[in-house]
């Protein structure tokens, strides 16, 4: 093969880099959500709010969000990535504008469920089936690349809304920062992002490497909802959402009840998501050297041993630990479970089986932010519900223990 129209060394043709930038550019929306959880306080506090009210909140937004996941699967399927990442980010600037005139709950759950359908028109399922597409041979690496995207997004949106905060107050700051990223991210979203046309992608590159290819192992959808290892990761994530959303959720509120700062709160919550920038670039690397069974597992064990230091956060260094531990974990998870849903069930279905799977955050994620909130009202602090939440993501860990592997998984 000619090296024409390639990065020298890197593997990657210009195309499929534009590719994976397109990806990562689109995915920054996803941390609109993550800047919003940074303003906890000062709304609680502007409108009357309770903490559990405030998380009432998550309930609606992740029914929302898993059940148009399992749509986007189709929709991408049906129509392409490009349409579905284009609507979703016309529902993102239009859940921007309704949280920052909100006064009532009622707003506060629209504002979330249209915010719900933005985060899964440009969430894991579109994104990782445009990756799954185009790659094969580097996929791990490009997932970890492209998926790097709403943690930097992330980061972006809660340090400028944070010092957009003194002068323009939660209202304007996240107006003005929501809509200034929907508009940086919609051109890539119209002009590069795009499905592998015929000859490209991820099935042209098996062809060329594989003349008499092995034809990748792929089962149909209700063959993979009968199979053990679906279930297995169905509950893995499960876990994830519980833990992810619960803590991002209250963690602020936490940490000041603690007696940090403002912006020692946020700076907490900046660092773990800034943590999930190395995670994702790192695990798209160890997706290429350690099989996606044992990746998974170790990351949900890292997981686990997260949620052991959260309790003792009073203690900076302590913190400062948790923060990456759980920055690392949560975001590599991004990267892993792609790897270990395409390895267990192929990649024809990929967008479909992904979709599914996600409805694992409706329970999980609605769970979560309602169990910590509410431990904090019955006992006056948050450690009981760290602990369930810790006993829920051990008992995940012994499950993926007993994950099959690939084409184990077909035939079990």
């Amino acid at each position: 093969m000619g090296t024409e129209g390639r990065v020298r060394d890197t593997g990657f043709p210009i195309k499929e880099i534009l590719i994976v930038v397109g990806c990562l550019l689109c995915q920054m929306g996803a941390g609109f959500f993550y800047g919003s959880r940074a303003l906890a306080p000062e709304v609680i506090s502007d409108l009357g709010w309770s903490r559990t009210e405030w998380a009432s909140g998550m309930a609606p937004m992740l029914i929302v969000s898993s059940v148009g996941q399992a749509f986007v699967g189709i929709a991408c399927t049906r129509f392409g990535v490009r349409p579905v990442i284009v609507a979703a980010l016309g529902c993102l600037a239009t859940s921007v504008v309704l949280f920052s005139w909100m006064q009532s709950l009622t707003q506060f759950y629209l504002a979330m469920m249209i915010l719900a359908l933005a985060n899964a028109g440009i969430g894991d399922v579109s994104i990782g089936s445009v990756v799954t597409k185009w790659f094969s041979r580097r996929r791990s690496i490009a997932l970890g690349f492209a998926m790097v995207g709403s943690n930097l997004g992330s980061v972006i949106y809660i340090g400028a809304m944070a010092r957009m905060l003194p002068d323009w107050g939660w209202r304007g700051a996240s107006i003005f920062v929501g809509l200034a990223g929907v508009a940086l991210i919609l051109p890539f979203a119209l002009l590069v992002l795009r499905d592998p046309r015929p000859g490209e992608g991820a099935e042209a590159e098996r062809s060329s490497e594989r003349p008499v290819a092995e034809e990748e192992p792929s089962l149909p959808v209700r063959e993979v909802l009968r199979r053990p290892a679906f279930w297995i990761l169905f509950y893995s994530l499960f876990c994830y959402a519980l833990v992810l959303l619960g803590l991002v959720d209250q963690l602020v509120l936490y940490l000041r009840d603690l007696g940090y700062s403002e912006s020692q709160a946020s700076g907490a919550l900046q660092l773990a998501v800034g943590a999930g920038i190395a995670a994702k670039l790192g695990a798209g690397f160890v997706g290429q050297v350690v099989s996606s069974k044992t990746a998974y597992l170790l990351n949900t064990a890292l997981l686990a041993i997260s949620l052991m230091l959260v309790p003792f956060a009073a203690t900076g260094w302590v913190l400062v630990l948790f923060s990456i531990l759980f920055g690392l974990a949560t975001s590599s998870r991004d990267v892993l479970l792609p790897l270990a849903i395409a390895d267990a069930f192929g990649t024809r279905s990929f967008a479909q089986v992904y979709g599914l799977m996600v409805l694992a955050f409706v329970p999980g994620g609605a769970l979560g932010p309602l169990v910590l909130a509410e431990a904090h009202r019955v006992f006056g602090h948050y450690r009981p519900g760290f602990m369930a939440c810790l006993a829920l993501t051990s008992l995940a860990v012994v499950a993926l223990a007993f994950l099959p592997r690939g084409r184990e998984a077909q035939a079990a």
